[in-house]
């Protein structure tokens, strides 16, 4: 086996780890990541077309039970057939198991690739617990609670566009269903990536149906006990997406420096280290402050009076969902702006530290040096964390798993 790209032999007939097969073409592992980048897309589902809300949901309904189901006994039968700790000194190896032909036994509604596919990552959910589990008794074994998300081979699903929408064709049992996405200028960035999958330039990976709160509140007929939660179906894509090529105007030796700091959130250094841009976003602080002295208030009139059931239960809910939108929204626009800030600066690399976390302490620095990280390989920038070690290359050694969310 040759690879494709930079004619490297491979021993043996299987296809080695990391490799991958492109029609009647194979890539090693470094030849793969210089063409692709793997890449998440979240895009809510509007409705299914051809039928209605109500028959879709309960099959949707239907599947996560029983992938739920699914995933809580493999987990168990992992654990059932594993060793115990006796005498030992050292933790043996882990005997391999093979759950499909019972699962597909016990779980007949699901379709195949779904089983293959939950049982492989289950496995590995078990095997990264499996030593505190097991050997050092520090935790219990992983659950799992409804809804799991209903993971959908590549070969289950179509993506298509539907007068300028987005639309896709996937199977749940033994039926397709065709489910119109949302789509504007809202989801520019999840779109562009959902076009290379319709004209082939993205190659497509596994796809998931999963529940995502869009709403709390009260409804005026119904009892408090009885509140009103709704959740939207979000339809998740996995794919692999062609590489930007490397602007070749770009100074290969310049470097921004972005470092976070007490009095503002960023401060961008040249190369003569000056200050050639700040992000201050006294806005994050704000609202943080306001959190908490909102999460306050709370914990202080909730008394035994108001036990089991809050009058203000559904309202805490609202802000705590509220204020996660809205951090979360707030570092993807940072990214964007210190990633577009060294585009227009021509600069080939980007390093980036965040030691200093006394700006906005509840701010999730680990989320936004990841988004960070992200944007920087879909520009072709080469990206360096300064507590992490020397610069990473995104076309040659950074890992495409990274941002994927």
């Amino acid at each position: 086996m040759i690879c494709s790209g930079c004619y490297r032999a491979a021993k043996g007939s299987r296809l080695p780890h990391g490799w991958k097969r492109l029609g009647e073409e194979t890539y090693c592992q470094p030849c793969w990541r210089e063409r692709y980048v793997l890449r998440t897309i979240a895009l809510p589902v509007v409705e299914p077309l051809g039928d209605t809300w109500h028959g879709f949901q309960a099959t949707l309904k239907d599947s996560w039970v029983q992938v739920t189901e699914a995933a809580n006994w493999m987990m168990t039968e992992l654990y059932t057939h594993d060793v115990q700790r006796r005498d030992a000194a050292r933790m043996p190896p882990m005997r391999r198991l093979y759950l499909y032909p019972e699962a597909r036994h016990r779980f007949p509604g699901l379709a195949p690739q779904t089983v293959a596919s939950l049982e492989q990552t289950t496995q590995a959910e078990y095997r990264a617990a499996r030593y505190q589990v097991i050997w050092t008794h520090a935790a219990s074994l992983p659950t799992h609670r409804y809804p799991v998300p209903l993971p959908v081979h590549n070969q289950s699903w179509r993506a298509t566009m539907i007068d300028e929408r987005p639309v896709v064709r996937v199977r749940l049992g033994e039926r397709w269903w065709v489910l119109r996405l949302k789509g504007g200028p809202r989801f520019k960035r999840q779109l562009t990536s959902f076009q290379q999958m319709v004209s082939g330039e993205a190659i497509r990976g596994q796809l998931a149906l999963y529940r995502r709160r869009a709403h709390e509140g009260p409804i005026a007929d119904r009892p408090l006990s009885d509140q009103h939660v709704s959740y939207a179906v979000v339809c998740k894509m996995v794919a692999w997406l062609p590489r930007r090529a490397r602007d070749a105007s770009r100074s290969s030796e310049g470097i921004l420096q972005v470092r976070t700091a007490t009095d503002a959130l960023l401060v961008a250094f040249n190369g003569r280290h000056e200050v050639v841009w700040q992000y201050h976003g006294d806005h994050l602080r704000r609202w943080s402050a306001e959190h908490r002295r909102s999460l306050q208030h709370f914990a202080d009139d909730q008394n035994a009076e108001l036990r089991p059931m809050s009058p203000f239960a559904d309202r805490r809910a609202a802000a705590v969902l509220k204020y996660r939108n809205r951090m979360r929204s707030a570092v993807q626009e940072v990214a964007a702006h210190v990633v577009g800030h060294a585009m227009r600066q021509k600069s080939g690399a980007l390093e980036y530290d965040d030691a200093v976390t006394g700006f906005c302490a509840d701010l999730p620095f680990a989320a936004l040096r990841e988004r960070i990280r992200t944007k920087c390989e879909e520009a072709g920038l080469v990206f360096a964390y300064a507590s992490g070690g020397e610069l990473t290359d995104p076309l040659v050694d950074q890992d495409p798993a990274v941002g994927r969310r």
